[in-house]
């Protein structure tokens, strides 16, 4: 969750992130410790038409397409010493 706050609001504080998170994580998940498929479904959506410009379809997709390809994409480098370096996506 943290990682989607962050590429939606990326000048955020650490303490304000994470009491926003909890108490957005107690209203979706109706205090239990797992979303269930429904319940995720209905976050996607609101996280969707919170941040769109518009109601539209189109718009929603890219939008949640960015935040997917943001929190999961990662790079693996080697650096000249021939350590690996995992690079996650910077916001």
């Amino acid at each position: 969750m943290k990682r989607v706050y962050k590429v939606l609001l990326p000048l955020y504080r650490e303490k304000e992130m994470s009491k926003e998170i909890e108490q957005e994580w107690h209203m979706d998940s109706g205090g239990l410790q797992e979303l269930n498929y429904h319940q995720f479904g209905k976050l996607i959506f609101r996280i969707a038409h919170h941040w769109a410009t518009h109601i539209d379809l189109g718009e929603y997709v890219e939008l949640l397409e960015k935040v997917f390809s943001r929190i999961t994409v990662r790079k693996v480098l080697k650096t000249t010493d021939q350590n690996i370096l995992i690079c996650y996506p910077t916001i």
